[in-house]
């Protein structure tokens, strides 16, 4: 009889241990709310991610949006090819110190298809106007490829931009006029709405990074004026912007870097949401 006992014992005792085993082993009740995700990013809101390095979150993607501008198609002209004459920095043409190689016609390409990617991600429509890299298309061909893509999607909203960059003088030494600035074609209509909606983005970021910005305020607003061919050949509500100058030292520096790169895409991304959420929504 105290035999069974014991033995009954310690198989109570055994099995009291091996509970304790099990609970430890087993996770514990989840405190997380009914509904909530414990996979969640802090920088995740309603499936949003909210870059917090971005200044302009408030212009990241959402559905909502990305509906919004999805009719809405932005033209983009790279301006110049590898084979324009000139259009490149002091160093670039006549080896003249600082060591800063910079072709414009790289340049722009480069811009653009940051602000390409930018503008899809936010669901607009972008077509590259010059994909060719050698050869210089026409000014008049590059408006023309615009205009029939418009006439093809007669239901959106269109409008044109040309990327470039400026210069000063005949290219053969640095000096010291710098500067970002727009132009649309002589006279008032939506092409000076998009220029001051651009220099509202250019005035929020450029002196971030030390850059200036030209202005020509003869008839009360800040954008330049002349009928250049590519845009006052567009259809469409259309700006040529001049990306700083690749004949100053420290704008030039600029255009070179990542961080150049990115500031002047946004200036055109933040301008172009701008003018479409006011004039055209």
């Amino acid at each position: 009889m105290q035999t069974k006992t014991l033995f009954l014992m310690l198989i109570r005792l055994i099995k009291f241990i091996l509970s304790l085993f099990s609970k430890k082993d087993n996770p514990p009740e989840s405190t997380v709310q009914d509904g909530a995700s414990t996979n969640q990013s802090d920088n995740e809101i309603d499936g949003d991610y909210v870059d917090p390095h971005d200044p302009f979150e408030k212009y990241n993607t959402n559905t909502e949006n990305m509906k919004k501008y999805s009719n809405i198609m932005v033209h983009i002209d790279n301006g110049h090819a590898s084979s324009t004459p000139g259009k490149c920095s002091p160093y670039s043409a006549n080896k003249v110190l600082p060591a800063l190689n910079f072709y414009e016609y790289k340049s722009n390409r480069e811009i653009a298809e940051v602000l390409r990617q930018k503008l899809e991600s936010k669901g607009f429509k972008v077509n590259m106007v010059c994909p060719e890299i050698d050869e210089d298309i026409k000014l008049t061909v590059r408006a023309k490829r615009a205009n029939d893509m418009k006439n093809e999607n007669y239901s959106m909203e269109h409008i044109f931009i040309s990327i470039h960059s400026n210069a000063c003088g005949k290219g053969a030494e640095w000096n010291s006029t710098r500067g970002w600035s727009a132009w649309t074609t002589k006279g008032q209509n939506n092409s000076d709405k998009l220029a001051d909606c651009l220099y509202d983005a250019a005035e929020e970021i450029l002196p971030k990074h030390q850059m200036t910005i030209r202005k020509d305020m003869s008839d009360g607003d800040r954008d330049y004026e002349e009928n250049f061919t590519v845009i006052y050949s567009a259809n469409m509500p259309a700006v040529l912007t001049e990306n700083l100058f690749f004949t100053n030292v420290t704008d030039t520096a600029f255009l070179l870097s990542a961080e150049g790169k990115e500031a002047i895409a946004k200036i055109h991304l933040q301008g172009i949401m701008k003018f479409v959420d006011k004039y055209l929504i």
